[in-house]
Parts: C-alpha cells; structure tokens; sequence
C-alpha cells in the first residue's frame, strides 16, 4: 500500500488538492492550498507511519482554521478507512 500512496504523492500537483478541496466542500485559498501540497509531498511518510502530532500542530498553525477543521476531519476520516 505505502508503495501505491508514494507513486501518488510523485504525481500529485497543487491543482489536485484544489480539485479534492472543492469535490469535499472546502472553500480553499492558495496560501492554504500551498501548505497541504507542501506537506503532503514532504512529509507523507510521517503521516503514514501515524507520526503526525507535530505536522498537524503546524499546518493548523499555518492555514484558515474553517479550512483546517474541514481538511482535518477529512483526514481523520481517510485515516481511518485506510491505514487500520
């Protein structure tokens, strides 16, 4: 699986997580858009290995906080159905 999730992470652009943003509802600006992305390509590693606390720490200190209980509930959400 970590296989596939990293072959994603290659492709993955930063209209993809506007893309994804906007089928889930969430009114995403870019400053926000950029930090996700950044996270996601460097750091998708950590969040597979439930390393997290201090990333999500700083993206929550990073963007909107509407944008980041929406994004975060998401999360939590895939989290779940995916890395059990």
């Amino acid at each position: 699986m970590n296989y596939l999730i990293s072959e994603y992470i290659k492709k993955l652009t930063i209209d993809d997580i506007f893309t994804f943003a906007n089928k889930n509802n969430i009114n995403i600006n870019k400053n926000d858009a950029n930090t996700l992305y950044f996270y996601a390509k460097n750091y998708y590693n950590d969040f597979l290995s439930g390393n997290d606390s201090k990333l999500i720490k700083e993206i929550k200190d990073k963007i909107d906080p509407t944008t980041f209980k929406e994004a975060y509930k998401i999360y939590l959400e895939y989290k779940i159905k995916y890395l059990k």
